[in-house]
């Protein structure tokens, strides 16, 4: 069966765009503290965290020694002092923070299995956080963060999420997790939404469309040629600038859609090869089918130069697509 004749599948998504809905998803955290934590901060990462100050966080990215991504993350100011880093890769991120702490005062610890995480996303989500807690979530501005009570628990509310549409994501202790569900779930029915069951729909196909890569689809990339520049604060030193900045003058690949011309991406495994004529010009980094957009989609990264509208095949079944914008909607 075909991905896009799931019927569940389909009403997750169109749930996220056109309502609200919530799911439960846990990326690892880790917790940053101490007199120079800032500073090992700064160094690790391409963005300038000084000026993010105490509630408020910034999405960034983590450099090697040649000015490829490692990992792109959320880092959190929760209070002074306290940062907590959101990745997918917690134990990988405290390795290469330790490795580069150069005796420095700062403590790193994993909290992940302090916290869970529900999101709740769509365009009905102010409605439904109202219900949820009142006036904590109203003003919040995007990637804000602040305490806040459900019922007697105490939670986290983030003004972010992974779907290009209106949300929050709130951390709460495991133990008081089964009463913020329940707060949540009755929340967002009354706002007219539902739970979202279908883990490919939030993790890939929703993101997908909205240009929202994973850690994995920036192999061997710089924040240069995947369109995340923007993240990049050339006046300050971290690590991989120098390589970095000289892969900005002169590009390797670039980070692309793909719109496939096929029903179905099933033959289609991770970093399977990209051909233009015959002639291997890059990798396919994963394909789904977006609801949104009703068509099978990728990302790709290609060679520099290759223009949007190129058409090319991927893989060994030879399946055609077209090269476009990573943002499909």
């Amino acid at each position: 069966m075909l991905f896009k004749e799931d019927r569940r599948a389909r009403r997750d998504a169109e749930t996220i765009r056109k309502s609200v809905g919530w799911y439960m998803w846990t990326h690892d955290l880790v917790e940053v503290t101490g007199p120079d934590a800032l500073a090992l901060l700064q160094k690790l990462f391409v963005s300038d965290l000084s000026k993010v100050p105490a509630g408020r966080t910034k999405y960034t990215a983590m450099l090697n020694e040649d000015g490829e991504i490692l990992d792109d993350v959320i880092v959190m100011h929760m209070r002074d002092g306290v940062y907590w880093v959101s990745s997918l890769y917690g134990p990988r991120f405290i390795d290469w923070a330790g490795a580069h702490a150069d005796g420095q005062d700062v403590q790193i610890r994993l909290i992940t299995y302090e916290h869970d995480m529900i999101a709740v996303q769509g365009p009905e989500t102010p409605a439904a956080m109202e219900r949820l807690v009142g006036d904590a979530a109203s003003g919040m501005k995007r990637f804000a963060v602040r305490e806040a009570k459900i019922g007697d628990a105490p939670v986290w509310l983030h003004r972010s999420g992974f779907t290009g549409e209106n949300g929050f994501e709130i951390y709460c202790a495991p133990e008081q997790t089964p009463q913020v569900k329940e707060a949540v779930s009755a929340a967002v029915e009354a706002a007219g939404g539902q739970q979202i069951y279908t883990l490919e729909v939030y993790v890939r196909s929703v993101p997908m469309e909205k240009g929202f890569a994973l850690k994995q689809d920036y192999k061997h990339m710089s924040p240069f040629e995947c369109g995340l520049g923007w993240t990049v604060s050339e006046e300050k030193d971290f690590i991989g600038k120098e390589a970095a900045l000289k892969i900005k003058e002169s590009p390797r690949f670039q980070m692309v859609g793909l719109e496939f011309e096929r029903e179905s991406t099933e033959d289609i495994s991770i970093w399977e090869k990209v051909y233009l004529y015959g002639v291997e010009v890059g990798r396919c980094a994963q394909a789904i089918y977006g609801y949104t957009v009703d068509k099978n989609i990728g990302f790709a990264n290609i060679r520099a130069g290759i223009p949007e509208g190129t058409r090319v095949t991927v893989g060994p079944n030879g399946s055609p697509a077209v090269v476009v914008s990573k943002v499909f909607c």
